[in-house]
């Protein structure tokens, strides 16, 4: 059976068309030969028309017939100046904006609370491992122990006796309880301060919005308080205000959210919370 080799390109494979040349040497060598026989008949010296004409029709079969590592020349020529015209280097920029959806995205747990809680814990697990309490097994209680358990009925009453002598003796020895000191010591009781009026300020997900400027003015216009939300959105105030309506002014210092201006009353105690939300579209 007769044996056929297989190209190994065989994407780039010709067929040859016109006798043993492909359409891309044939056309090489229409184009450059008749090229070189112009330049001939144009140049008059002698010597340089054909030196001239001889170049022009080599370059044509040079194209058609002269391979560089198994690629033709052409292609050669054509990568080694795609080479040499591309950047050598290149540099990173970052433009990858985030989602429209992502931004202006504010979390209610605070990171540099929970890294602070847990240096706390660490610092705490090293203060402990440092300041352990310290048994020290002396033979005074070593003799104590094993008396106890081959006598226990005989060690257990002078051992009471003892313990309530002692105590009475060192608690008379140390300091004489006075007559008119007969109730005991209360702790003081804490007394916790509860805001004249409280709020959050949230946007139309109800997310909360941290640094939002809340301006509380009069009826003639003049700011009376001015306060900001922390990172959860929550803004307080301590000082009460005279019962009356009162003018709330919002303003956003990154210009990101938008607010109404809101005129509400304030009682001599306001124990619910305010809740304030931005006007954005849906």
């Amino acid at each position: 059976m007769e044996q056929h080799s297989m190209p190994r390109q065989i994407t780039s494979f010709e067929f040859k068309l016109i006798g043993f040349l492909t359409l891309k040497q044939f056309i090489y060598l229409v184009v450059f030969i008749p090229l070189g026989f112009i330049v001939f008949k144009l140049i008059s010296i002698p010597v340089l028309n054909i030196l001239f004409a001889l170049a022009i029709g080599g370059i044509g079969v040079a194209f058609a017939f002269i391979p560089v590592n198994d690629r033709p020349l052409d292609v050669w020529v054509k990568n080694f100046f795609k080479r040499i015209t591309s950047p050598t280097q290149y540099v990173y920029h970052k433009k990858n904006p985030p989602i429209y959806f992502l931004k202006n995205l504010f979390f209610i747990t605070d990171p540099h609370r929970v890294m602070t809680h847990i240096e706390s814990q660490e610092k705490l697990a090293v203060y402990l491992a440092n300041n352990k309490p310290q048994v020290k097994d002396t033979a005074a209680k070593k003799k104590n122990i094993i008396s106890l358990f081959q006598k226990p009925s005989a060690s257990l009453k002078p051992q009471a006796k003892s313990i309530s002598t002692t105590g009475i003796t060192s608690a008379a020895a140390d300091k004489p309880a006075p007559a008119g000191q007969a109730e005991k010591a209360q702790p003081p009781s804490t007394v916790v301060r509860k805001p004249f009026f409280s709020g959050v300020v949230k946007n139309h997900r109800l997310i909360p919005l941290p640094g939002i400027l809340i301006y509380v003015k009069n009826d003639n216009g003049g700011v009376i308080r001015l306060l900001k939300t922390n990172p959860h959105g929550v803004f307080a105030t301590f000082n009460p205000l005279t019962p009356k309506e009162y003018l709330f002014e919002f303003k956003d210092p990154k210009n990101t959210y938008f607010f109404d201006t809101m005129s509400l009353k304030l009682e001599e105690a306001n124990p619910k919370p305010l809740e304030f939300f931005s006007k954005e579209l849906i």
